[in-house]
Parts: structure tokens; C-alpha cells; sequence
């Protein structure tokens, strides 16, 4: 079984306050319950990473200037010199695996994955 078949879509339509219910024309139901902490946070990275990606256009994507402007305002207690364009540009350029100049959010997540580890004290 692929793992990718054992998740939830994006489009789960979810409210934190409660339990949803859902009925399709099909007269399935479907309940959803309130996110857990860690789904919030989640959602949170992912709507803020689509917040800042879709300034230049495509939302799929961080250009250097939208990575720059995240980490400086969402990121200013965990990545030293974040309002260094030159720092954050060395920075990016560490994460970006397809050298193409702009993070997917694969690439960004990697920075998460980091700021975590650090943050717990995994080694």
C-alpha cells in the first residue's frame, strides 16, 4: 500500500472548532473532526507558505524575494540573519535542489525539518 493512499487531500474540507459533516450527492456521509494540534500546524505552514509564494504569481513556488520576506517575518527568532539578503539568498540556495531559483514547498519543508530538529535539540 502507498503511503500517499493512506492520506487525507488537501481539499478536506475541515473546521477547527468542531465536527464537520459532509453529505455528497452520492448520500454518502462523511464526519470530520476537529484538527489535532499538529494537523493545525500543518494547515498553518502550508497556507503560509501559499500566502507568501503567491505574491510573484505562482503559488507553488518561492521566488528569492517571497523566501526572503517569509523567513524575515514569519521566522525572525529562528534563522540568524533572516533580514540579510544576503544570508537568506545563501540560504536558499542550500534548499533548492533543482537549482532552478525558487523553493517548492518540498524544498521550504526541508527548512522546517531543520528549524524543528534544532528547536527539539534532535541531532
Amino acid at each position: 500500500m502507498q503511503v500517499d493512499s493512506l492520506l487525507c487531500t488537501a481539499t478536506c474540507d475541515r473546521e477547527a472548532a468542531g465536527t464537520v459533516v459532509t453529505f455528497t450527492q452520492d448520500s454518502k456521509i462523511t464526519v470530520f473532526q476537529p484538527q489535532s494540534t499538529m494537523e493545525a500546524a500543518i494547515s498553518v505552514l502550508v497556507a503560509q507558505f501559499k500566502a507568501y509564494a503567491g505574491k510573484d504569481g505562482s503559488a507553488q513556488s518561492l521566488s528569492k524575494e517571497e523566501f526572503q520576506k517569509l523567513v524575515s517575518d514569519q521566522l525572525p527568532n529562528l534563522v540568524q540573519l533572516g533580514s540579510d539578503p544576503q544570508a537568506v539568498d545563501q540560504l536558499m540556495n542550500s534548499l533548492d535542489e533543482n537549482n532552478d531559483g525558487e523553493l517548492t514547498f518540498s524544498e521550504f519543508w526541508q527548512l522546517i525539518g531543520k528549524l524543528a530538529g534544532k528547536q527539539g535539540a534532535f541531532h
